[in-house]
């Protein structure tokens, strides 16, 4: 048998022992001091001391913990954010990279429809100038059909003998 248990009744018992729910930790009433439950005074002192010091540990423990998952469900949401916005990147260096071929293909179809264009001006100032050609050697052979067409008459005229009004009456 224990020390405790020469006190049939334990409210005899130099120390009662109470629990105390909220913290889970074993509560001693404190008694009137004697020299035996002085030093027992001081250890349990000592005992509830170490039992606050490692309350205290548990409680800035479970204050690291909460603050940890906390920090470690915005880092996962940042990453998630990171992967969304490469994905945004990448579709945008897409788009831009089909949008430079297709100015580059666009200036290059530029540049070819800008010397049709040129050739084709040419060909227009060269029809132009044979058109204009083409109206002074119309012109100049108009002129010299009439000159020849007058010539010819002339020389019928000239060669054909005089008409007399008897011969044209009969």
């Amino acid at each position: 048998m224990g020390n405790l248990d020469r006190f049939e009744n334990p409210s005899e018992r130099p120390f009662k022992a109470a629990i105390e729910p909220s913290e889970g930790l074993l509560r001693f009433p404190s008694t009137p001091p004697s020299t035996t439950t002085r030093g027992c005074g001081a250890a349990l002192d000592l005992v509830y001391q170490a039992a606050e010091v490692i309350q205290g540990i548990e409680n800035h423990a479970n204050e690291a913990e909460k603050s940890f998952a906390n920090a470690l469900q915005t880092l996962q949401l940042a990453e998630k954010r990171i992967e969304e916005l490469e994905k945004e990147l990448q579709s945008a260096q897409a788009c831009i990279s089909k949008a430079r071929v297709t100015i580059k293909e666009s200036d290059e179809a530029l540049k070819i429809e800008r010397s049709r264009l040129e050739a084709a001006e040419r060909r227009m100032c060269q029809i132009e100038i044979r058109a204009k050609t083409a109206e002074a050697q119309a012109k100049e052979n108009a002129n010299t059909v009439t000159r020849i067409e007058e010539a010819i008459r002339s020389q019928i005229l000239a060669k054909r003998p005089p008409v007399n009004k008897r011969t044209s009456a009969a």
